[in-house]
């Protein structure tokens, strides 16, 4: 057995927030659940929710994405398929440790759960999407038409107000967690080409699914979820609009609630652990 640390929430051990990789629960497990992080974040952002399946006896996963958690310069050599690539080489770890495995996702997370669960149908059983970034706000989008016609798309923004998070003190953690790296606006635009990629795409996507986003979120446009709920493929979609938390929910102050949607989804679809 893998040390399962038995928690609710934040504990001793998680007050210190640790950027890495993580694996937890079971070596062998029935059900399985890969927790992918989002843009410029890390492992950390999905590390509480690891914590919390385990606990309840899932195997879980928790990759970091290529060039994240490292230097601006680690994630400006990036792109989507780069971060792809390590959504997929999670779920072969997890595969390897579950009978059943569901994806769970963040914000590009949540795009990275879509795509995976395109492109391996017959390997996720089920998924869950949280705060997904299929497009982002007009300004956003209208800064990075202008500034990829220019010479300036070379260069990165510092994270100065840090992560969208409601909860002082969860925000101050992931802050400390996400380091000193900027955002480059090459792969910002990556993630904004991804999610035009994906639009089109999502009605291939068939697997049970969870939704959940807050009508809050600053980041990305809560609109994103009624697409997905109108347009995805599955006869089975389940949708948890929040109301208290911002933008990155599986650390802020609806955490408890967005864990136990999570578990009562893939309990439903997959058995239990």
């Amino acid at each position: 057995m893998r040390n399962v640390v038995k928690t609710d929430t934040l504990c001793a051990v998680q007050r210190v927030p640790d950027a890495a990789p993580f694996s937890r629960g079971p070596e062998r497990a029935a059900v399985g659940v890969l927790c992918v992080h989002g843009f410029t974040g890390t492992p950390f952002e999905m590390r509480l929710l690891g914590e919390h399946l385990a606990a309840r006896g899932f195997a879980v996963e928790g990759p970091c994405l290529a060039g994240h958690a490292g230097t601006t310069a680690d994630l400006r050599a990036t792109r989507w398929p780069d971060w792809l690539f390590s959504v997929e080489q999670g779920l072969d770890r997890l595969r390897a440790r579950a009978d059943k495995v569901a994806v769970c996702g963040l914000s590009l997370g949540g795009l990275l759960t879509l795509e995976v669960a395109r492109r391996r149908k017959s390997q996720i059983e089920a998924i869950c999407c949280l705060s997904t970034a299929l497009w982002l706000p007009p300004n956003a989008l209208m800064f990075d038409r202008f500034i990829q016609r220019t010479p300036l798309r070379k260069l990165a923004l510092p994270k100065l107000a840090g992560s969208d998070i409601r909860d002082p003190e969860l925000r101050a953690l992931n802050k400390i967690a996400q380091g000193r790296a900027g955002m480059p606006l090459q792969a910002l635009h990556s993630l904004i080409e991804f999610g035009e990629y994906l639009k089109p795409r999502v009605h291939e996507i068939t697997q049970p699914t969870l939704l959940v986003h807050s009508r809050k979120d600053h980041t990305v446009p809560f609109a994103c979820m009624d697409y997905l709920a109108k347009n995805l493929g599955s006869r089975e979609i389940v949708e948890v609009p929040l109301e208290r938390s911002f933008h990155v929910i599986t650390l802020d102050v609806d955490r408890e609630q967005v864990f136990r949607a999570v578990e009562e989804h893939v309990t439903h679809h997959l058995g239990g652990a």
